[in-house]
């Protein structure tokens, strides 16, 4: 009876492992899909940005920069140094690599509102709570924004349920599997003793016959 709850038990772990497995590759082929990667920046006006991505121009001012993310230069499989930032903007934010065509101008835009270069820049009386709406690549169609945000907010949780479903998998059973082992263990040793026992009983017996 408990092996074959832990047979269920297993069985039914094993099937919401492979159910968030494929459901995280079908959220990630659609976030991948819905995805805007940007062409090119370029200065307009003194102060005016336009981002030209796949879905069309985003015209950015320094008043629209919310957040900077500045990374310390790393090497790329290649060999060569790689800076990546993220500038969050209330059109949504853009990943500028430092081997992008347009990475001069993006250093510019960051420049007009971060002077010193910080690490990360934040305009002030800003939360990540209220950033969080403007997580989504800019030129990202705003009919599209619920959908991305529904998919990503699926891979989460799809991804904690299986994270779950994996715990119970590993450590539970291994647990339930010791206990059925000692409680297997005892009950072959009292079975031995009892055995013991009336050997001993026997033995007895035979030896009054004898007298």
């Amino acid at each position: 009876m408990v092996q074959d709850n832990k047979l269920g038990r297993e069985r039914l772990s094993s099937l919401i492992i492979i159910f968030c497995l494929f459901l995280t590759v079908l959220t990630s082929i659609g976030v991948n899909y819905l995805d805007v990667k940007v062409l090119n920046i370029e200065l307009i006006d003194r102060e005016l940005y336009t981002v030209i991505t796949e879905k069309g121009n985003v015209n950015i001012h320094p008043d629209n920069v919310l957040r900077i993310e500045r990374t310390y230069t790393k090497e790329a499989f290649t060999g060569e140094p790689v800076e990546l930032d993220k500038i969050y903007t209330d059109k949504g934010f853009v990943y500028l690599s430092s081997q992008a065509p347009y990475a001069e101008l993006g250093k510019k835009l960051m420049d007009t509102v971060d002077y010193y270069g910080l690490p990360l820049w934040e305009r002030s009386g800003l939360d990540w709570n209220s950033l969080k709406k403007y997580s989504y690549a800019v030129g990202t169609p705003a009919q599209q924004v619920p959908l991305l945000f529904f998919l990503i907010s699926l891979q989460y949780a799809v991804l904690t349920i299986g994270g779950i479903a994996l715990i119970v998998l590993v450590f539970p059973l291994r647990l339930g599997e010791e206990e059925w082992e000692s409680s297997s263990a005892f009950a072959q040793g009292e079975e031995e003793s009892k055995q013991e026992e009336q050997d001993e009983l026997r033995q007895e017996v035979m030896k009054s016959l004898a007298k």
